[in-house]
This record gives C-alpha cells, structure tokens and sequence, in this order.
C-alpha cells in the first residue's frame, strides 16, 4: 500500500515548547485576550486551555513547525463548513484574530515560523474508560458521528489528500519499522494478520466511497456529560478516506473495552446509520477494520514510546489498555458481530414513524 514505508519524522509527533509567558504575550497581541493558561495533552500541537477573568474559555494551539500550513488550512476550513452546514453540531469554532486572520504567525528564539490558532472551548468531560456506559450516549454518539459524516459529504479541499499516519486505509500498518516492537506485543498480536491486513482488507477498504472523515473519534476526544453526548473535539487528523472508518474508529472502543460488545457496538452504528446510513460491504469489512485500527494503535502507541516521546510516561499508563483491547476483539466471534453490525445498520434505516 502507499506509505506504508516511514520514519520517524513523517509522524511528525514533535508539539512545540513555547513557553507559557510568550504565549500569554501573543493572545493578548493577536486576540486581545488575557487569562489563565492550563497545557493540555497533544500529539502533534502544544495546546493550552484559555481561561479568561470573566470566566470564558477557550482553546489555544501551536502547530508542530513541520505541519503543512495548507494542511492546517484544510482542518479550518472542516470547521468552518460544518458550522455553516450544520451549525447545532458541537464541536469547536475557529475564532478569527483581532486583524480578522484565521490564524496568526508566531516565532521562537531561532527565528521559525509556527501557526497559532484560538478556538472555542466545547464543554463536558471525556467518555473515559467506562466499561458500562448509559445506553442512551452510546446511541447519541453514533447519531453524532453520522451527523458529522453527513455534513461532510459535500467538502473538498486542495490539502484532503495529504498524509496522516492515523489513515488506516494508507497501510501504515506494514511499515517495516512499526513490525518490531519494544513489548512484543506487536509481534505476538499484530504480526499473524498482516498478511490479511494486506491483501484482503486494505484492497477492500480503498475500493469503498470516500471523503473528508473526522478520523479520530476515541474516549478522550468524545465529549459526555450527566445528561447525554455533549460533543467531539479534535480535528487535527482529518482526512480523506473511506467513510466507514469513522465508524470504525469509536467502535474499536465500544466493542473492544466495554463489557457488552454486542449490545454497545449495535447501540453506536444503530445510531450512526440513522444519520448516515452504510452499505452492506462496508459492514461486512467493519470488524476487520476494528482489528486494523487496534492494531495500529498498538504499534504507533509502542513506536512512541521506544522513541522516547515527550508525553511517554502518559503513553505507558495506557498502553496495557490498548493490548487488551485487541486481545478482546480476537477474542470475539465475528460472524455475531457482523451480524448485529448488519440488524443496527436496518435499525437504523427505518425512517420515524
């Protein structure tokens, strides 16, 4: 498959280090605000919560120096057209500097360039590590991704085809370097399908329809509250890429580290076919895609720490979860679960009554 040869400069998992006195200095210089500066985790941006004396927040990031600038361009413009084409989706809003830019330009000591965004803060609290969650967001979450998809479905930009190693349909999943692993979990777990990754699922996956996908649907980017599915955060690995994956990428949670993954897997795509209904082959390949995404997961997670990565000791905390998560899903019968894939989606097409 393309790209599935890379090192580690093409994930680009290098966040900058501003210092926070600086950047409270650019806030204020390109937004006209002050507040209270509170990091948050990122992958590839230094991100930080903005809380303001009046008590409104908002999100402040810094592009990775080696981000492609038409590439965050593409992830504005997502924004941007969602809010116009569906504007009671909760997700953030890009906020334009004091000079009316959708992003300012910032420099460190060296003199380099970097992007500095401001955006709305989506309030609630991660999905987390719920095993028995309400049955209610579950479905609600479905619905919102299907919403988010459905929205989607007319986008194009110049950038959408640009390469994110988090794409399981690019096959970065056979990359040579990510096939040893400092656990051996990816030898014992991941080795054995990569020859059915290879020629049968991926062939597949790139036969089926395409477009802009918010890509990145896990616990932590799916925001809940008491009272139901509050929103989604994180746009920073969208792409262009068969659509099912965004139902793939939650779903490799809710089936493999929820203690019902028949019922919770069924609940989420019943409600994301209500919203954007799927095609019978696209499920017949889903469970496989569960498995491809878990597998990458466990790879990359694994490839970050051998390489020392600075959120490492956040990594390791987690990766025992990762493991499991595969070790459930091989452990699943996926004939049943297709099959509840296949009643959820006809579930889902019956128009309201």
């Amino acid at each position: 498959m393309q790209n599935a040869s890379f090192n580690a400069n093409d994930l680009k998992f290098d966040p900058p280090t501003f210092a926070v006195n600086f950047l409270s200095d650019q806030l204020e210089k390109y937004y006209g605000l002050t507040g209270v500066l509170k990091p948050l985790a990122g992958e590839r941006d230094q991100n930080h919560q903005i809380t303001t004396p009046d008590g409104h927040k908002y999100v402040l990031k810094v592009a990775s120096r080696h981000e492609d600038r038409a590439v965050i361009d593409y992830q504005i413009s997502v924004l941007n057209h969602v809010e116009r084409k569906a504007p009671t989706l909760n997700i953030p809003r890009n906020i334009m500097t004091v000079e009316g830019n959708n992003f300012a330009l910032i420099r460190d000591d060296e003199g380099q360039v970097f992007v500095m965004r401001l955006l709305s803060y989506v309030d609630g609290v991660p999905f987390g590590y719920q095993k028995h969650p309400p049955e209610n967001i579950i479905y609600e979450a479905g619905k919102f991704q299907g919403d988010l998809c459905d929205a989607l479905t007319d986008f194009s930009h110049a950038s959408q085809g640009h390469f994110m190693p988090w794409d399981i349909s690019r096959g970065v999943v056979l990359s040579p370097i990510l096939k040893s692993s400092r656990f051996g979990d990816v030898e014992r777990l991941v080795l054995p399908h990569l020859d059915h990754f290879e020629h049968t699922v991926l062939p597949k996956l790139n036969s089926f329809r395409k477009q802009t996908i918010h890509n990145d649907a896990h616990d932590g980017n799916m925001l809940i509250s008491e009272s139901g599915f509050k929103g989604l955060i994180d746009f920073g690995d969208i792409v262009h890429a068969p659509v099912i994956q965004d139902a793939a990428i939650p779903l490799t949670r809710f089936v493999g580290l929820t203690d019902d993954p028949l019922k919770y897997g069924g609940l989420y795509l019943e409600g994301f076919c209500r919203s954007f209904p799927l095609y019978s082959e696209e499920i017949e390949l889903l469970y496989d895609l569960l498995m491809l995404r878990a597998a990458l997961t466990l790879q990359l997670m694994d490839f970050r720490i051998k390489n020392n990565d600075r959120n490492k000791t956040d990594l390791k905390m987690g990766y025992p979860r990762l493991v499991k998560m595969f070790e459930n899903l091989i452990a699943l019968d996926q004939s049943e679960l297709t099959r509840v894939f296949h009643e959820a989606n006809e579930k889902g097409n019956v128009n309201d009554q």
